[in-house]
């Protein structure tokens, strides 16, 4: 990313404080709820400081709550054959801490938004079946 410092360090401190309240969150709504504060942020820096970089890993970002925040609801409407599990949730968690290590170590983030990709795959029907056959490794 090709940001100034000030917004870089505004990125990692949001970040941060997600990760902590994802780490505290007892359900799988809290924390999804606190992951979507990630997405918004990317949003807010490419409004002032514009980076390709930001708006790929705010659609990312933003598509990935988008599906996990579905499968809540479909749960919720008695779904049950495509699962949210807390495999999903840890790992949503683990990959949210690797993105921010990335953005502190100034590395390239391409390969970690690419697995939120396959991980938020993993939670549409296809998706699922893949996970549950092996074929995705979330």
């Amino acid at each position: 990313m090709n940001i100034s410092e000030n917004y870089k360090a505004f990125i990692v401190n949001e970040i941060n404080f997600v990760i902590n309240k994802m780490d505290g969150s007892k359900t799988a709504e809290d924390k999804i709820y606190y992951f979507s504060a990630i997405n918004a942020v990317f949003q807010r820096i490419f409004n002032i400081e514009y980076d390709p970089t930001l708006v790929f890993a705010f659609i990312i970002l933003r598509d990935t709550h988008t599906h996990f925040l579905q499968r809540l609801q479909s749960r919720k409407q008695g779904e049950t054959s495509v699962l949210l599990t807390e495999e999903h949730l840890s790992r949503l968690s683990d990959l949210t801490r690797e993105l921010l290590s990335k953005i502190e170590r100034n590395e390239n983030i391409d390969d970690t938004l690419k697995k939120y990709v396959i991980l938020y795959y993993s939670t549409t029907g296809n998706g699922y079946y893949l996970f549950q056959k092996g074929l995705i490794q979330i």
